[in-house]
């Protein structure tokens, strides 16, 4: 009943701005806990804002399983890529201060800046970095960086090897080493590290006193959420990954309660409490369409997708959307504001899951339509994930039949150890331990597994459970006209990571 007062006022005092009625607020609670239990999430925090106050903010679950710790508006998320935002934003400061252009070239700040080919190379700008037309696959060559110790110019350099899918400036492919890039401009240019500015010019200035910008912070903050998968039907615990390599595409950690500043500012297009931190004519650009992709079936209320700088932007019910989402080891996030209505929200969730792109779709139809019995979008995409679950299940049963043993016709297992080395990546090495075949990725610490004979030259591996929450993968390995063993390739089907890329050679 005193959250219920408290909400009530802060509804009265913010009524011309934000006319969400007490019902709306209601139903929207109950349904984020009852969203929670179908999901089997441990935790969860939403807060809604208008451009002034936050008018709902809770927790729901728990911060960490074992500890029985509760989630609150403060408890800490990683927000993994809503950080690109400020990247983007960061760019903005340096150009109203006449330091850069938006259309200068990459090269010209970062020499060591190679793509697939010289025309890209020579023609690729800084806004090109944030937009994500550099005409690579979405997610291409995240394993440079993610768990590596290659350092930010090592990645960048190094993606010269990746291979292009569509031509440049055509079609969207999501890139984290292209935010990166856009990093180390920013660092460049200011004299300061990226961490630095966006403390200086975001964190202090909106007061966003609990958000942090490395993982090295942690073990000196409280009330920070374990991050879990979940699978066999019991959450697991993952280890907090380090991302500083690549901290500009997505290094942010953060609660509902300071993200929500982040938001408001933006709502009142770079100006706040009369101090401006970027101008309104750099909000536009941010905002503006640059790359278009395809909007999908069964989207009645979306005409339009596209991504702008930082931002991806789309039109629901007649009304503009301005949003992104976050994926970090464990933690899924969302937020998104809506410019006409003056409203914004963040959703943080400490497993990986579909949920807060359901829970998004949910506040949209109350808070626009005021449709409080409308689509059950968390059950829509429960089902739809348990299909897949289902459909992948049955595609590893029927493929595991076909597993075999290691005998006389395969190669005794020291024929298989050795150095395998990729250019773009660098080293794997194979080894007997306690008389088991064993593969480290030697630049990925956190990659490490022993072998498993599948058939043929495959076998399979799961990398240690509270290092990652990767499913199992398949290692093999090619024999030349000799028989000798000449390369090696690894594989684990997820939507984030491509094994494929690397090709591994023997030394």
């Amino acid at each position: 009943m005193k959250f219920l007062k408290t909400l009530l006022a802060i509804l009265v005092v913010s009524t011309s701005v934000f006319s969400q009625t007490k019902e709306q607020i209601n139903h929207l609670d109950a349904y984020f806990q009852k969203s929670l239990n179908e999901w089997q999430i441990p935790g969860m925090a939403i807060a809604i804002v208008n451009a002034d106050s936050i008018v709902f903010s809770k927790g729901y679950g728990y911060s960490n399983i074992k500890k029985n710790t509760k989630v609150d508006g403060n408890t800490l998320f990683a927000v993994a890529s809503n950080s690109k935002a400020f990247t983007a934003s960061a760019i903005a400061i340096l150009v109203e201060e006449g330091k850069l252009k938006w259309t200068d070239k990459v090269i010209d700040y970062l020499p060591y800046f190679k793509m697939y080919d010289a025309y890209t190379t020579l023609n690729f700008t800084i806004e090109d970095l944030l937009c994500h037309r550099s005409g690579l696959a979405t997610f291409s060559g995240d394993l440079l960086w993610y768990g590596t110790t290659l350092t930010a110019e090592e990645i960048i350099e190094a993606q010269q090897y990746l291979t292009p899918k569509y031509d440049f400036r055509t079609t969207f492919g999501y890139s984290n080493i292209a935010f990166l890039a856009a990093g180390k401009i920013v660092e460049k240019v200011s004299g300061n590290s990226w961490a630095e500015f966006v403390k200086q010019h975001f964190l202090s200035p909106l007061q966003m006193n609990r958000t942090l910008t490395s993982t090295s912070q942690l073990s000196k903050s409280t009330n920070v959420a374990t991050p879990y998968y979940f699978e066999n039907g019991t959450n697991n615990e993952v280890n907090w990954v380090n991302w500083d390599n690549i901290a500009p595409a997505g290094a942010l950690i953060s609660s509902v309660n300071d993200f929500s500043k982040w938001l408001q500012l933006n709502l009142h297009e770079g100006t706040i409490n009369k101090t401006t931190i970027f101008n309104d004519r750099s909000f536009r650009r941010i905002t503006t369409p640059h790359i278009n992709f395809e909007v999908g079936k069964n989207t009645e209320n979306i005409h339009f997708k596209s991504y702008g700088l930082g931002w991806d932007l789309q039109d629901y019910e007649g009304y503009k959307v301005v949003s992104h989402g976050g994926g970090y080891d464990g933690m899924i996030s969302k937020s998104f504001f809506i410019p006409e209505k003056k409203i914004g929200v963040v959703i943080l969730t400490n497993s990986l899951n579909w949920l807060p792109g359901a829970l998004s779709n949910k506040i949209l139809d109350v808070i626009l339509t005021n449709n409080l019995e409308g689509k059950d979008w968390s059950a829509d995409y429960l089902g739809y994930k348990n299909q897949q679950a289902k459909r992948d299940s049955i595609q590893f049963s029927e493929i595991e039949n076909l597993r075999g043993k290691l005998n006389s016709n395969h190669l005794t297992i020291d024929k298989y150890t050795g150095v395998y080395k990729d250019k773009m990546y660098g080293t794997v090495t194979v080894s007997v331990k306690n008389n088991k075949l064993h593969f480290n990725m030697d630049k990925t610490p956190i990659f490490y597994a022993d072998l498993k004979h599948w058939n043929h030259h495959i076998f399979t591996f799961r990398f240690p459970k509270e290092l990652s929450s990767l499913p199992e993968g398949k290692l093999w390995f090619d024999l030349n006209k000799e028989g000798e063993i000449s390369k090696l390739h690894i594989d684990v089907p997820n939507p984030d990571f491509d094994f494929t890329e690397f090709e591994f050679i023997k030394q």
